[in-house]
């Protein structure tokens, strides 16, 4: 894996990219200028932030791409166990029900980028449910070792076909709430073992929902 590090930069996921050949590429950035957050929305940069992409090739990836979303969230909530992290399905980090961090995978011909960010210190957030993990900013040399971590263990779970989704469901907040998605509404009942959410809907029918674009009633 070689990685880059950066203040600065236009936008993670499209450096990664750019740069990817024969080995998987990492990119560290404390803000970006034009980042891109899930469903089209505007990235806001935190007071203290990481902004990271990891670029592979698909022929390395073992795992099925529709749970690379979870994953990586997963694992990112396991380097700091003690924060208490929770998890959104499909791709928030949330922290006493405020959303800390996100993730965005994105596909482009024969490579795949999973991009992160992560709000480490905020002081005021500009976004309505938006939070920090810490109170007052953190050493950039931990920052670095926290996303370098995340990145190596996605490698490897990618390679190895290794996901505990077991793991994964005791960290999820989405079970047993009412969603609301496109169709209608219904309860969270679990997670299947391609990643999308088991609903049990209004009048009775089960569907799974692989789309993002849901929101958590109560």
């Amino acid at each position: 894996m070689k990685t880059f590090f950066f203040e600065s930069i236009y936008n993670t996921q499209e450096f990664a990219l750019s740069e990817l050949s024969s080995e998987p590429i990492l990119v560290i950035s404390y803000s970006q200028e034009k980042g891109k957050g899930t469903s089209n929305r505007t990235w806001l940069n935190a007071d203290q932030a990481l902004a990271c992409s990891l670029a592979v090739k698909q022929e390395d990836i073992k795992l099925k791409h529709t749970l690379i979303p979870l994953l990586s969230g997963y694992l990112f909530t396991e380097i700091l166990k003690d924060t208490k992290l929770s998890l959104k399905w499909p791709n928030d980090i949330v922290l006493n029900n405020l959303k800390v961090g996100g993730v965005l995978v994105e596909k482009s011909k024969n490579s795949i980028c999973i991009g992160m960010g992560i709000n480490y210190f905020w002081e005021k957030p500009e976004i309505p449910g938006a939070g920090s993990i810490f109170a007052k900013k953190q050493e950039d040399a931990l920052i670095n070792s926290h996303a370098e971590k995340w990145a190596s263990d996605v490698l490897s779970s990618l390679a190895n076909k290794n996901f505990n989704l077991g793991g994964y469901k005791k960290k999820l907040q989405t079970l047993g709430k009412i969603v609301e998605y496109p169709e209608g509404r219904g309860w969270a009942e679990d997670i299947n073992e391609d990643g999308s959410l088991k609903v049990k809907s209004t009048n009775g029918e089960y569907i799974n929902l692989t789309s993002p674009l849901i929101s958590e009633v109560n």
